[in-house]
This record gives C-alpha cells, sequence and structure tokens, in this order.
C-alpha cells in the first residue's frame, strides 16, 4: 500500500508543473482573445481613422505573442500583452483627442461663420446709414 502511495506522490509531483504550463497557456491565451476584441473595438470606435497605424501595430504583437504561447515562451507573451495593454490604453486616449479635436474644429468653424456674419451686419448697417444720410439730404 505506501509503494502505491509514494508511486502516486511521485506521479502527482512531476505532473503538477505541467499542468500549471497548461493553466498558464490557457490563462496567456484569454488575455490574447481578451486583446484582440480590444482592438476590434478600438477599430470601430476609430470613425475618423485617426489611430490605423496603433492598431495594426498592436494586431501584429497580438500574432507574435500568440506565436510566442505555441513556442511555450510565456515571459515573453506576458511582456508583449502589457506592451498591448499599453497601447490599447494609448489608442483611447488618442481617440478622445481625436474626438475633441474634431469638436473644436466644429466650434472654430461656427465662430468664423458667426464673425462672417457679423461683418455683414456691420457692412449692411453702414450702408444704411449711408443711404439714410442720402435720403435726408435729398429732402
Amino acid at each position: 500500500m505506501t509503494r502505491h502511495t509514494t508511486m502516486f506522490l511521485f506521479l502527482a509531483v512531476l505532473a503538477a508543473p505541467v499542468m500549471a504550463r497548461a493553466g498558464e497557456a490557457d490563462d496567456l491565451q484569454r488575455q490574447i482573445d481578451y486583446l484582440k476584441q480590444t482592438t476590434n473595438d478600438l477599430e470601430r470606435q476609430d470613425d475618423q481613422k485617426a489611430v490605423a497605424t496603433e492598431i495594426t501595430v498592436m494586431r501584429s504583437w497580438l500574432d507574435n505573442a500568440w506565436n510566442l504561447r505555441s513556442q511555450e515562451k510565456y515571459e515573453e507573451v506576458r511582456i508583449i500583452l502589457d506592451r498591448c495593454e499599453a497601447q490599447a490604453h494609448m489608442v483611447r486616449q488618442l481617440l478622445i483627442a481625436a474626438t475633441l479635436s474634431a469638436q473644436a474644429d466644429a466650434k472654430e468653424d461656427e465662430v468664423k461663420r458667426a464673425r462672417a456674419q457679423l461683418a455683414r451686419t456691420k457692412k449692411a448697417l453702414e450702408n444704411a446709414k449711408v443711404q439714410k444720410a442720402r435720403l435726408e439730404g435729398k429732402v
């Protein structure tokens, strides 16, 4: 009976690192899949195509992470995934900046139109004053 228990414990100790690595590979795969979905979401939000290059770079990093994961280079995969997380954060910030820039451009256009309208109104007022002076002079 002790022999069987010893043999079982020995096999359990040998199998533990393999199971841990399998769990680690699954976790990394989930993170890669999550970041791929995040990339798709960010691309969908980029209606102005302001971050297309950054998204392409992120996709290539994720492909590289997937390849390294299949080669069981888990530490390198984690480094790439951290880089992808930072890239996703940067892309979000760039999308916010692009949106705010577009809003600022729209407000600047609105101000230009208002100034042009004000200039036309001033010109019309001047013309009306001149016309009034002419009419008063004729009477």
